[in-house]
């Protein structure tokens, strides 16, 4: 997999439909969709690689066990698009790094396990069914490694993280097309 780099132009084209400051994860996920829309892309990016300030320090973490179901449905769609990656893009055999993992939450009081115990019942009306609500001993015997003082859990299997600069690499490379966009080009 071709690892994209920075193009610098002689010069900037004299128009672009949409012009991106930023060569992150947002930067290049917003050329990628802009540039399937059938939009000419301008990236303007300082540095000499793609994803260089924050995207480099992401964990590249995601969870469903959100307090709000406009939160679980806008990150429910983005690892739908995170597990068909590689078909969306037309990057065949593109690797995201992406595991599914699971994501464990531990309350430590009483109060924090009646908060989590009332998340889940919500969770569950929004049609996030798959979070499991455990006690404390049960956490331990899943993962013994818990600390006595854990009261419960909650756990969700689907909640993972993937390698962001795999992710900007992928948004990038998909959006240049034959001739490079000035700024974002695979090479």
């Amino acid at each position: 997999m071709p690892e994209p780099r920075v193009r610098f132009a002689d010069a900037l084209p004299a128009t672009a439909d949409v012009v991106v400051i930023g060569g992150g994860v947002v930067g290049c996920a917003t050329a990628f969709f802009a540039a399937r829309a059938g939009l000419r892309v301008l990236v303007l990016e300082r540095h000499a690689a793609l994803g260089t300030l924050t995207t480099a320090a992401s964990t590249g973490a995601f969870r469903l066990q959100f307090d709000n179901p406009e939160e679980i449905a806008t990150v429910r769609e983005g690892v739908e698009l995170f597990d068909d990656f590689a078909e969306r893009t037309g990057l065949d055999g593109w690797d995201l790094g992406l595991r599914h993992g699971g994501y464990l939450f531990c309350s430590l009081t009483d109060a924090m396990v009646e908060r989590s115990s009332r998340l889940v019942e919500r969770q569950r009306t929004w049609g996030l069914t798959d979070v499991e609500l455990l006690g404390g001993d049960a956490a331990r015997e899943r993962w013994p490694w818990l600390s006595p003082d854990v009261r419960g859990a909650r756990y969700r299997a689907g909640d993972g993280w993937l390698d962001a600069k795999r992710l900007t690499a992928g948004y990038a490379t998909a959006a240049s097309n034959p001739d490079g966009i000035p700024g974002v080009a695979a090479g």
